[in-house]
């Protein structure tokens, strides 16, 4: 088994650990990226399970469901069955993003676009294009390729080791996802993108803090970049980062 074939199969079973094959589990437990992604895809969807069993049934709701099913049931011969139980499932996975989803309609649009982009990268739905352990290395990545890089960062937050970068597009325009590790366990992801002509710029260098469905945002502007930092962590560890605790 690789790394890949133990990822699909711990995807398959992140809320019944005790059915995935034991040497899955054991890659999990000896690769650091791999038990990294393992425990926030399950911490997901432990969350969007949470989320749906909180969720208020309509009275009589099993009952109807129940007939429904007596009903029709001739119609759904035995070989179509597991596209139904997909397409179900596919239905409580989009349940659970509606419940978790933390971009907001309030947010610039720069925001929300830099906020999605992180998301993907944080249940692993993208990858990053570049694995380096420090700014340093990630900058020296990003030179040739032209894509924004920061300028001017806070020192605390500079020092830290990253997971490498991702380039992205928010709206029409450049922009580079930077992951840092903050701590044991936790990780930031820092989106710097040109902020010329851009629709509510956030301050020079006083950074806004705020929090959405369990993230942790601070967005600020230092010359002609913006940024925005995002993380699961919380407020005060993020506040940390700027030298403001």
């Amino acid at each position: 088994m690789n790394l890949e074939e133990a990822r699909l199969e711990l995807d398959a079973t992140t809320l019944r650990p005790q059915d995935a094959a034991a040497e899955a589990v054991a890659m999990a437990a000896q690769d650091v990226a791999l038990g990294a992604w393992l425990e926030r895809r399950t911490q997901f969807d432990e969350a969007a399970a949470s989320a749906l069993s909180e969720s208020p049934i309509a009275p009589g709701l099993r009952e109807r469901l129940l007939l429904t099913q007596k009903a029709h049931k001739p119609l759904i011969p035995h070989w179509t069955r597991p596209i139904v139980i997909t397409a179900a499932a596919a239905a409580c996975l989009a349940l659970g993003w509606i419940f978790l989803w933390p971009v907001s309609s309030k947010m610039p649009a720069w925001e929300a676009d830099s906020l999605a982009a992180v998301i993907k990268l944080q249940y692993g739905l993208s990858t990053l294009d570049d694995h380096s352990p420090t700014l340093t290395d990630v900058k020296t990545v990003l030179a040739p390729m032209r894509a924004p890089s920061p300028d001017h960062l806070p020192d605390s937050l500079a020092a830290l080791p990253t997971y490498g970068c991702k380039c992205i597009t928010i709206g029409d325009r450049p922009a580079t996802i930077i992951c840092f590790k903050i701590a044991s366990g936790e990780e930031a992801h820092l989106v710097v993108f040109s902020n010329d002509k851009l629709d509510a710029v956030p301050p020079q260098n006083a950074p806004q803090f705020e929090n959405s469905k369990g993230w942790s945002l601070a967005t600020w502007s230092d010359g002609q970049q913006s940024y925005l930092l995002a993380t699961k962590a919380d407020q005060a560890t993020l506040r940390k980062l700027f030298g403001l605790i």
